[in-house]
């Protein structure tokens, strides 16, 4: 028996002496300790007897006769400190617990329940106002009793249904930006305390219908084309921004506007209503040429076809993009690449280009059906503008280079404007007397609706900057810038 006891013990002692010699690496618990006082709100003094519990540690504790509280050997990390008291609002706060630190917070005593803010008055806009601008700015006030923080939750309704929804907001008011046309809105505050949560009342206002803008036009947007339209005092509104976008045209009856764009990569006419909506493409034949900036079609003078150039063939397809039509096919070796339509002589006048060249320019006159095709100008060495009637159909409008440079890209040096009489082909060089800087170029012109003006782009004739439209007399005087930056414009 000894014999085991004294071997029992040597081998307790081996497994000890094993042990000891193992390493064993235990990472020591980091600890803090959160130290705090509570006071009362109404005289700052110090609070006794009040239960302070520590979240998640699950550890409580009491405040003493001088209001403190202290909870020692306390892990690292973020806690709850939750301060109550039989006749106070309950009070929340969050602390740090730092290693070998002792955190100290200061917590106030609110009597009662806390209490909710006033229910947000309106300031503006006035209910059921009509708005001159699609940008308004929504005005409330509410108040706290006790001065709590206040955020703000805003809910607007397009049409009686949740349109957009902004919440956190610490400001009393909301500025609201591209708002619908001509649409009611309404909108309702919600208030919150961090306690209550209050609802405010649903006020509503209401934006004015889409004005009705002269001028439609193209401008650059990101190395993109899109289309704008303005009423000549400084408001634009964009009605386009996918895809490149230009050549608008607005119709007979001034409501739509048929446009260019590749937005499906190839460029095909589109049509939207005059305030940017329901765009929908025309044509399934694409529209085609030397070049697509270069390319421009017409109206029907009733508004319900349009005529359109698609390489050596010249279209006109219904509005809707049905009853496509081949009104003419052009020589051999020959595009179309523009056209205009008058209902004062029932004539068509088209533009063509060599098949090889954008310098080569020719251009006809026709019937509705494509018959008794007369050349009426024709130039090999200059790059113009395609063909716009007067409104009595008597004298045509382009705008043509005359320096004659040539170059693989269609660059142009002095491009400048000119009238045609339709029967005597007499013509006029309208920048002449203008007062054209040197070094630009008068390109894409139009005449304004009643005829007594020209409107065209300016550009520098490096081909690399944005343009700006100017409108002389049409004699070729009083030059007056009319938007900037514009290209393409068409007055309505």
């Amino acid at each position: 028996m000894k014999r085991f006891t004294f071997y029992s013990l040597f081998a307790l002692l081996l497994v000890s002496l094993w042990g000891c010699n193992e390493e064993t690496l235990v990472e020591p618990t980091q600890q803090g300790s959160v130290y705090g006082r509570v006071k009362y709100n109404t005289n700052g003094k110090l609070a006794g007897q009040v239960l302070i519990r520590l979240s998640p540690s699950g550890r409580t504790a009491e405040t003493d006769s001088s209001g403190l509280f202290q909870f020692d050997q306390v892990a690292v990390g973020r806690y709850t400190v939750q301060a109550s008291k039989t006749g106070y609002r309950e009070e929340v706060t969050t602390v740090e617990a730092t290693p070998n630190v002792r955190t100290e917070v200061t917590m106030m005593l609110y009597e009662g329940p806390n209490k909710a803010p006033s229910a947000p008055a309106w300031v503006s806009p006035d209910s059921g106002n009509v708005w001159q601008k699609p940008t308004v700015t929504l005005k409330w006030k509410a108040t706290d009793p006790e001065n709590d923080g206040l955020t703000y939750e805003i809910n607007l309704l397009k049409g009686g249904v949740l349109s957009q929804k902004f919440t956190g907001l610490k400001a009393d008011s909301l500025v609201l930006t591209g708002l619908s046309y001509g649409t009611a809105y309404s909108w309702q505050v919600i208030v919150r305390d961090g306690f209550n949560t209050v609802n405010g009342a649903v006020w509503s206002f209401n934006t004015h219908a889409f004005p009705s803008f002269s001028y439609v036009y193209v401008r650059r947007v990101e190395n993109r084309y899109q289309l704008f339209t303005a009423n000549g005092t400084g408001e634009a509104i964009q009605l386009t921004s996918s895809g490149n976008n230009w050549r608008p045209i607005f119709s007979p009856n001034r409501m739509q506007i048929a446009f260019l764009s590749n937005a499906e990569t190839d460029v095909h006419l589109y049509l939207m209503n005059r305030d940017g909506s329901n765009v929908r493409r025309v044509t399934n034949v694409p529209v085609r040429g030397l070049m697509p900036l270069d390319l421009s079609f017409c109206w029907s003078p009733d508004g319900t076809e349009l005529l359109y150039p698609s390489n050596d063939k010249l279209y006109a397809v219904r509005t809707d993009g049905t009853g496509l039509r081949m009104v003419y096919q052009a020589p051999t070796g020959r595009f179309f690449a523009g056209c205009a339509w008058t209902s004062a002589t029932k004539r068509i006048a088209v533009r063509t280009t060599s098949t090889g060249s954008i310098y080569d320019n020719r251009i006809l006159l026709m019937t509705l059906e494509g018959k008794d095709t007369t050349t009426v100008f024709t130039t090999k060495s200059n790059r113009m503008s395609s063909p716009i009637f007067s409104v009595d159909g008597l004298r045509i409008l382009y705008s043509l280079d005359k320096s004659g440079f040539q170059d693989e890209q269609g660059r142009q040096l002095d491009a400048r404007i000119y009238t045609m009489d339709v029967k005597t082909k007499g013509i006029v060089d309208l920048s002449s007397t203008t007062g054209k800087t040197a070094g630009t170029n008068d390109l894409e012109p139009r005449f304004s609706p009643n005829g007594a003006k020209v409107v065209f782009t300016s550009t520098d004739n490096t081909g690399t900057g944005e343009g700006k439209v100017m409108v002389i007399d049409t004699d070729g005087k009083s030059r007056t810038l009319l938007i900037d930056p514009a290209e393409m414009l068409y007055w309505r």
